[in-house]
């Protein structure tokens, strides 16, 4: 069974990155949701993948945390 879109990353939806920003308790700010829309593309060739999960982005978020403010 494959996954539900609600599962991957929309990285074009401040919302959807605020969200993880709030759960690594890092601040909301633009400078933050672009780390992290660069830590996404770092992630999909990481994996070799078109699409990023929550969890995978989480993870990657939790392995390199001084990223964010």
């Amino acid at each position: 069974m494959g996954l539900n879109e609600r599962e991957f990353v929309n990285f074009s939806e401040d919302y959807e990155l605020d969200y993880h920003l709030r759960k690594a308790e890092k601040q909301k700010s633009e400078v933050n949701r672009m780390t992290l829309r660069i830590m996404g593309n770092e992630l999909k060739k990481r994996l070799d993948a078109q699409r990023v999960t929550h969890e995978q982005l989480h993870g990657y978020i939790v392995e390199q945390p001084y990223r964010l403010s």
